[in-house]
């Protein structure tokens, strides 16, 4: 099993070195071919209690009020249970490029009568369907990890577009010039949103080596943004 892990590792690298994030895209739309009860697993209480996403929450909970907030690549939304129940009059709004993923948030969402929670399929193109400033909270939870390093400014540019109070990324961030591929996409994320926004407006913070290994235990990073 390890051998054809390792395998497996040695191929992706090489497709990502021609198609980029292009491979990553395939792999969550149609994740559900290999492994039809993936869905499920990312709206578990499993999943809904990974230790990470209670320090996620608390740090997006230090901006309320608030009236709306929106997770990039919510998978079927397990960050936005945790945020709906805790904030009940706010609008918690997500995408994820996963059809298969939405509709499974959609049915949880739906049998536990949870009202506040918006749920849409599609990219990071999607935004284009967001107004200006029109979503007070934009988050992510490891899935700029995905993105290459020509689209992961795109997608900073559109983020920044729709959020008005602040921009919270949990992701892998080193202080190196260029991005690099470690099985995830890392990325200089102080660097990237400094082409957009002051300095000063930005924070990093490592995040607790307890919180999750590989290389999270190394790299993972809350990244702020005040706007």
């Amino acid at each position: 099993m390890r051998l054809i892990k390792t395998i497996l590792r040695k191929i992706k690298r090489f497709l990502v070195a021609i198609l980029g994030s292009k491979i990553d895209e395939l792999y969550w739309c149609f994740r559900h071919i290999s492994d039809k009860e993936w869905t499920k697993g990312y709206i578990s209480d499993e999943t809904i209690q990974h230790p990470h996403r209670k320090f996620l929450i608390e740090k997006i909970s230090k901006y309320y009020p608030f009236d709306t907030v929106l997770e990039i690549g919510c998978a079927s939304g397990p960050n936005l249970y945790i945020l709906a129940k805790k904030f009940p009059e706010g609008k918690i709004y997500g995408i994820d490029i996963s059809k298969r993923a939405i509709e499974e948030g959609k049915k949880y969402f739906g049998k536990g009568k949870i009202k506040n929670v918006f749920l849409h399929a599609g990219g990071i193109k999607i935004l284009k369907d967001f107004q200006d400033k029109s979503a007070d909270i934009v988050f992510t939870d490891a899935v700029l990890i995905y993105f290459d390093k020509h689209k992961i400014e795109i997608a900073i540019k559109e983020i920044l577009r729709v959020a008005r109070k602040a921009v919270i990324f949990f992701e892998l961030h080193h202080d190196l010039k260029d991005s690099i591929y470690k099985d995830n996409w890392i990325h200089n994320y102080k660097l990237l949103l400094s082409r957009f926004v002051p300095e000063k407006n930005i924070k990093a913070m490592k995040i607790p080596s307890n919180l999750w290994g590989g290389n999270w235990e190394k790299y993972g990073y809350i990244i702020e943004v005040i706007l």
